[in-house]
This record gives C-alpha cells, sequence and structure tokens, in this order.
C-alpha cells in the first residue's frame, strides 16, 4: 500500500511538472512569435504560428497571440481575417482587466477597417471610445493618435476638417517625446497639403523635411521610404519629372520590412505614371509589370524571381533586336487592307468631327449660360458683402462716436464737477462733521463715475492699437474676460514676429472677440485656448477652443441678427476660410485661416 502511494505521489509531482512545463513552453513560442512579427519575418512568424497549440495557452498569452496574427495577416493584404484576431484579442484584453492594452487595439482595428476596399463595419464607435479613454487619462500621446485617426477617415470626405485634425494630432504630439509617431503626423499633414483639393506643395516640402531629424536619428527605415516617396509625389506635382524620380529610387533602394507588398506597389505605380510624364512609356511598361508582381503575388521569393524576369525582358539586347525583326516583318500583303483601313477611319472621323461640331457648339450655349449665371451669382455675393462691410464700419464709427462723446462731453462735466466739489470741501468747518462725510461719499460717487466714463471712452483703443498689435491686444482681452474659478482665456501665440496690415488685425480682433464674447455668454466653459501661429510671415492661424457644452451648428444659423454668419462671410472677404468644429456636450473648436 505505501509502495503504491509513493508512486501515485510521483505521479502526481510528474503531471504537474509536465503540465508547469508546457506553459512555459508555450509562453517561451509566444514570445518568439512576437519577436518575428516586430522583426517583419512574416514566413516564419507563420511557420511557428502553426506549431503552437493555442487552445492550452493562457488567457494573457492566447491575447498575444491573436494581436501577432491580426499584424500577420495585415502583412499578408487579409484584413478580414486581420480583423477577427484583433476583435478576439480585444475582449480577451478585456476579461484580463487590461484596459489599457484592450483601447489600443482600437486604433489597429480602425486601421484594418480603413484598408477594407469594401468595408460596411462602422469604425466611429471604436474611435469614440479611443477618444473618451484618451481625454479621461489626459493622455497627449493616444489623444494625438486619436486625431491622427480622425484626421485619415475624413481624408476623402472632408479633406479641409482632415487637415485641422492632424494640426491637433501635431499639437499633442508635440507635448510628448516621440519623434517616431511625430514624423508619421507630419507624412500625413504633407499627403494633405500636396492634395490638389489644398495645392500647397511648398508646404507639403516643408513638413517632409521636417521629419527628416528624426528619421536619420533613429535610422526608422520604413517612415524614411515613405518620406522619399511622398517628396517624389511632390516634385511629380510640381512637374518636375527628373526630382520626382531622384527621390522615388532613393525610396526604391531602401530594404523595407514593414507592408513592403502594398508599398512597392504604390511606388511602382507612381514610377510607372512619372516616366509616362516624362515620355518614357518603355519604362512606364516596365514599371507597370512590377508593380502587378506585388499586386497579384504574395511570395517574396517569388517576387524577386518575377521582378529578375521583367529586368532581364526590358534590358537585355536580345530583346531590342526582337523589337527590330517585328517591326521589318510587316508583310507587303497587308498593304491594300491598310489603305481600305486607312479610307474607312477617314470616312469614321468626318463623321465624328461633324457630331462634335455640333456638340460642341451646344455645349458653348450652355457654358455661356452658366457664365452668365455665375457672374450674377458673383455680383449678389458682392453685394451681401459689401452690406456687411458697410454695417461692420458703421458699427466701428459708432463705437468711436459714443467713445469720443462720453470723453469730451460728459467727461469734462464730471470732472469740473469733481474739481467744484473739492473747493467747497476745503471750505468747510471741522465741526461740519455731517455735511463734510456728505460731500466725501458725494465726491467718491464722482470719482468712480467719471473713472468709468473714462474707461469706456478707452473702448475705442482696445484691441488692436498702432503701438501693440494683434497679440498684445487678444492678451488684454483675454486677462480682461478671464474671471477668477469662473472662465480662464489662455493666449498661445507662435511665430508671431511680424506685425500685419492694421486694418487686418482690427478685423481679426474684432472677430476674436465677438466669437469669445458669445463662449462667455452661451457655452458654460471653464477654459478656452486661443492659438495664433503666423507662417512664414505669409499665413495666420487662428483656433479658438473651449470646453463648454458645444451647439448644433445648423440651429444658430438660422437665427437672425450679426452672428457666425457675418463672420463667415467676413472672412471669405478677407480670402481666407473658418471651419467649426462643435459636438454637444463636447465643447467647440473654430479655427481661421487668412493669408496675409
Amino acid at each position: 500500500m505505501r509502495l503504491k502511494a509513493v508512486q501515485n505521489v510521483i505521479l502526481l509531482f510528474a503531471t504537474l511538472f509536465c503540465s508547469v512545463a508546457n506553459v512555459y513552453t508555450q509562453s517561451t513560442s509566444i514570445t518568439q512569435l512576437n519577436q518575428l512579427v516586430a522583426e517583419k519575418n512574416i514566413e516564419a512568424a507563420t511557420s511557428l504560428a502553426s506549431k503552437i497549440n493555442f487552445k492550452k495557452l493562457s488567457l494573457l498569452d492566447l491575447a498575444r497571440f491573436n494581436r501577432c496574427m491580426a499584424e500577420v495577416y495585415t502583412e499578408k493584404n487579409r484584413d478580414d481575417i486581420a480583423y477577427t484576431y484583433l476583435i478576439n484579442a480585444k475582449k480577451q484584453f478585456k476579461a484580463l482587466d487590461s484596459l489599457d492594452q484592450a483601447i489600443d487595439i482600437n486604433i489597429e482595428i480602425i486601421e484594418v477597417l480603413l484598408a477594407f476596399r469594401k468595408n460596411i463595419i462602422d469604425y466611429h464607435p471604436y474611435l469614440n471610445e479611443y477618444i473618451n479613454y484618451a481625454k479621461q487619462k489626459n493622455n497627449p500621446y493616444k489623444l494625438s493618435k486619436a486625431y491622427m485617426q480622425v484626421g485619415k477617415s475624413l481624408y476623402e470626405s472632408n479633406i479641409n476638417l482632415s487637415l485641422v485634425y492632424f494640426k491637433k494630432a501635431y499639437r499633442e504630439i508635440l507635448k510628448t517625446n516621440n519623434s517616431q509617431y511625430l514624423c508619421r503626423i507630419l507624412q500625413n499633414l504633407g499627403v494633405v497639403y500636396a492634395d490638389p483639393k489644398i495645392n500647397k506643395i511648398d508646404s507639403a516640402l516643408y513638413v517632409y523635411n521636417l521629419a527628416f531629424p528624426y528619421l536619420k536619428k533613429e535610422n526608422n527605415i520604413n517612415d524614411l521610404f515613405n518620406v522619399y516617396t511622398n517628396i517624389g509625389v511632390a516634385y511629380h506635382l510640381k512637374k518636375n519629372y527628373k526630382k520626382a524620380l531622384f527621390y522615388y529610387n532613393k525610396a526604391d533602394s531602401i530594404p523595407i520590412l514593414e507592408y513592403k507588398t502594398k508599398k512597392k506597389e504604390i511606388l511602382y505605380d507612381f514610377m510607372s505614371e512619372n516616366y509616362k510624364s516624362m515620355g518614357d512609356y518603355k519604362k512606364s511598361l516596365e514599371y507597370i509589370d512590377k508593380k502587378n508582381v506585388y499586386k497579384n503575388i504574395f511570395d517574396e521569393n517569388k517576387q524577386q524571381l518575377a521582378i529578375k524576369d521583367i529586368d532581364t525582358k526590358y534590358n537585355t539586347k536580345q530583346t531590342k533586336l526582337e523589337n527590330v525583326s517585328l517591326k521589318n516583318e510587316l508583310n507587303k500583303n497587308y498593304v491594300i487592307l491598310i489603305i481600305g483601313s486607312i479610307l474607312l477611319i477617314i470616312t469614321i472621323i468626318a463623321s465624328v468631327l461633324m457630331y462634335k461640331n455640333l456638340d460642341k457648339k451646344k455645349k458653348i450655349a450652355e457654358q455661356e449660360k452658366f457664365i452668365q449665371i455665375q457672374k450674377l451669382e458673383a455680383t449678389l455675393k458682392e453685394q451681401e458683402l459689401h452690406e456687411i462691410d458697410v454695417m461692420l464700419e458703421s458699427q466701428e464709427k459708432e463705437r468711436q462716436r459714443i467713445a469720443n462723446e462720453l470723453h469730451d462731453n460728459i467727461g469734462s462735466i464730471l470732472a469740473t464737477l469733481k474739481f467744484n466739489f473739492q473747493n467747497i470741501k476745503k471750505t468747510l468747518d471741522s465741526e461740519e462733521k455731517n455735511r463734510l462725510l456728505l460731500f466725501e461719499k458725494t465726491d467718491q460717487l464722482l470719482e468712480e463715475a467719471y473713472q468709468e466714463v473714462r474707461a469706456i471712452s478707452h473702448l475705442k483703443n482696445l484691441g488692436v492699437v498702432g503701438q501693440e498689435g494683434l497679440e498684445a491686444s487678444v492678451k488684454k482681452m483675454a486677462e480682461k474676460m478671464s474671471f477668477l474659478e469662473k472662465i480662464t482665456f489662455n493666449v498661445l501665440p507662435f511665430g508671431m514676429t511680424e506685425r500685419i496690415e492694421n486694418t487686418t488685425e482690427i478685423m481679426l480682433f474684432r472677430i476674436i472677440q465677438e466669437l469669445c464674447t458669445n463662449i462667455i455668454k452661451h457655452s458654460e466653459a471653464t477654459e478656452v485656448n486661443i492659438y495664433l501661429t503666423q507662417h512664414d510671415q505669409s499665413e495666420i492661424n487662428i483656433i479658438i477652443e473651449d470646453n463648454g457644452k458645444g451647439f448644433d451648428y445648423k440651429k444658430v444659423t438660422t437665427k437672425g441678427g450679426i452672428g457666425l454668419k457675418s463672420i463667415e462671410k467676413k472672412i471669405e472677404q478677407m480670402g481666407g476660410t473658418i471651419t467649426i468644429d462643435s459636438v454637444i456636450n463636447n465643447g467647440t473648436t473654430i479655427i481661421i485661416d487668412l493669408e496675409i
């Protein structure tokens, strides 16, 4: 009996040891898998994953396994499968109370959904959850990632608002030391600036160059590939095809690992278009073939072989000889057929030209009608803007008239009255205490009235004063509008080194003043940030952010009076743009961009 009991104990220990050893082995495999994925060794990662018994994994290792597999299938351009792995990983991290890791997966889910070619799944719930979590944690890095994704999601539908969110992401990431993510934001800013709808190619090149010091310092080859490609696109848009080709070749020389198939396919498509624009159709066809290799072949070894075959096809002397011989093998028997074809083509062309001539006359008539409508609309718009000008100018004159009236007339009367009271006070006997007290109170009231009138009379110079400028005037206004424990106005200037034209300063100050007054009246905000940014003395950017209750833009703009619509039209007349982003119970951001 004793021997049997000892055998049972030994068997139990052996079982426990095997169990622990198995768990340790599986956990080590997950660590190795994670390392292979980080190194972008997808083939080795796939092979290792097939050997892992995920049924025996702990919940933490299972979550890590699913996250790794999502990245593996993303690299294989199977975003549908990657999405399933990410959803499972998120559920498992939540079950482990690893909320930070679960929320981080939201960004990966959004990126996968945005990559779907025919996506029908709404990514907004994941985005809203991530933004709320980032705000709750007051984490600038997470907020930056959230704004980055909003910017990417809006790129196709509203590129101007997309630019706003990329700028917000840029401001948040500057609060951290994460230079890698800073570079990615700069790349996205550059892509938006280079878009034909914005068409600020020089601004795009400027932000791309801002990223270079960080990329070279960290030797980030994947992002360096992206920047070289994007610079090539920018020079292509400037029609500097040789310089574009120079940067495309620099990108092609980089041994990237991350999303290599997708990136090479896109790069070769750009190079094909560039050669086509240069008139080198042979090279253009060569890079179309190379692009198709990465589009249709997913095995890396097969890709390399296919690329070599293409290089041989387009660059050997034998091919050139074959092309020459094909040209010389035209048979004389086809001459008659060619002549007949030419006659047929001439007949068809004549018919087409007659049809086009009639169609052209019709289009010219339609264009003339359209131009007349445009002229009428432009006249009405100009008249409307002129009326706003007259109204704002009359308001400004009325302010100055009232200030002058107070200063010159009522102010003088109060000053004289105060002087007389002070003289009367001097003639009173010391025994007439009651009368003396009455005079002192009256004198104090006169002093307060005089100071009030003097302050009102100086309103004509509140804000933009010749010696101060916009920055100093807005700071003074913010100081006057801030109330302790109720509302705080912060002014954050950047690059405001040069004065701008005084009329523009006055108009911008009045607009900022009215917007801030509206915030005090309606928003219930406790903090307001006013960003004043001047770019290269050619553009000024104003952002007014509050943490108030927000509003419904459509409802507000339907009301009468001088409101947001008048401000929008005035900015439009000045050649600028205004963007209003307000969400109920989530604050308001107003952005003004103006060339100066």
